[in-house]
């Protein structure tokens, strides 16, 4: 929880030091379009490419067979990996926007994995669900394979 909540801080932060103490951070507000373009275009795919696997991460099968098997370790694991696959792009997204001088691509990645983060909160109640063993699952997958 306290790198869920350290993530969305620095976002915010950000978001005042650019927006209302108007801290000048535009040092590539003069970049060529290419460059623009080249870094965009790289943000967007990572983005785009993370959020989905950050929000299914849970539900790959090596990831919840070592969520059984390992429990609150494999849950720290994971759970930072998921964390940190759209946390840190919600942090580096705000940055680029104010670095790039006000650059709407980037503020509207940000604004993306902000919508995302409440899929990933990491409340006790949804921690203990991860690593309860699901028979009725368990059971489902067994037949599944047999036929």
């Amino acid at each position: 929880m306290a790198l869920f909540c350290e993530q969305l801080f620095l976002a915010a932060l950000l978001y005042v030091a650019g927006e209302f103490i108007q801290v000048d951070m535009a040092v590539f507000s003069d970049a060529t379009r290419e460059t623009v373009f080249v870094v965009s275009t790289l943000m967007i795919l990572l983005t785009l490419a993370a959020i989905p696997i950050g929000l299914r991460l849970f539900k790959f099968r090596k990831v919840a067979d070592d969520l059984r098997q390992r429990g609150e370790l494999a849950l720290l694991k994971w759970g930072v990996l998921r964390l940190s696959m759209i946390g840190d792009l919600l942090v580096i997204n705000t940055l680029l926007y104010y670095i790039f001088g006000f650059e709407p691509a980037f503020g509207y990645l940000a604004v993306i994995c902000l919508l995302s983060m409440p899929f990933i909160v990491p409340t006790m109640s949804r921690c203990e669900a991860e690593v309860t063993v699901d028979e009725t699952h368990d059971e489902i997958h067994e037949n599944t394979e047999r036929s």
